[in-house]
């Protein structure tokens, strides 16, 4: 018995040591999210009820939403995060984006968080995960089931924005490269050297931890 109890003391700490190093940021990288408060963020649009904390993660509850910021403006990054859907979840990550209460996938960027299978209605091909929203298709098959953690890197440098999701690149694209005038003058963030990152809230549970990002 004595033998058993020391053995589940020892694979506890480990566990638990192992939870705690898998929580850590990776080398270069600094944290956006605690695990503990929303500190270092500020809600926009707070008429969607926000966001809350439970459990280390950062929820987006489908009766919330809203649009979270980060007080920090970043330019060029790699920012990394794990995220959970559920079914016809629907989010977004905007980066280099200003603190507006509407329009943030036009005055800055988004890039589409959603659940490619169940969402239920019609999708246009810029607008499935990882799509720069309106702007550029992101391929598909990179998600794992709803309700499973997805790992997801979006670097941003100069006008180049790489997106991978589970060691998948579906999104490597140049903004330079867009010449059309309607497009340019319909998405005016696609300008944009620098802004604020967040979580684009539309009434869906999703779910987010580990965030953290390295700037350039």
């Amino acid at each position: 018995m004595r033998s058993l109890f020391y053995s589940a003391v020892v694979f506890s700490l480990m566990f638990n040591a192992n939870s705690l190093f898998a929580e850590q940021p990776q080398a270069g990288y600094t944290p956006l999210f605690n695990g503990q408060d929303l500190t270092g963020w500020t809600l926009k649009r707070a008429n969607r009820k926000g966001y809350h904390v439970k459990d280390g993660k950062l929820v987006c509850p489908a009766d919330g939403g809203g649009f979270l910021f980060t007080e920090k403006q970043f330019g060029d990054f790699s920012l990394q995060f794990d995220f959970k859907l559920t079914k016809a979840a629907n989010n977004g990550i905007a980066i280099r984006c200003p603190l507006v209460d509407q329009r943030p996938a036009y005055e800055g960027i988004e890039i589409q968080v959603l659940d490619n299978v169940g969402y239920p209605k019609k999708l246009k091909p810029t607008q499935y995960h990882g799509s720069v929203y309106d702007v550029i298709p992101a391929k598909k098959g990179a998600l794992k089931p709803v309700g499973e953690w997805n790992h997801e890197e979006i670097i941003y440098r100069g006008s180049e924005i790489t997106v991978i999701v589970n060691g998948i690149i579906i999104l490597k694209t140049d903004l330079s490269d867009i010449k059309d005038e309607k497009v340019l003058a319909k998405h005016p963030g696609l300008h944009n050297k620098r802004g604020h990152i967040g979580l684009l809230g539309h009434g869906s549970h999703v779910e987010y931890k580990n965030i953290q990002i390295k700037e350039f």
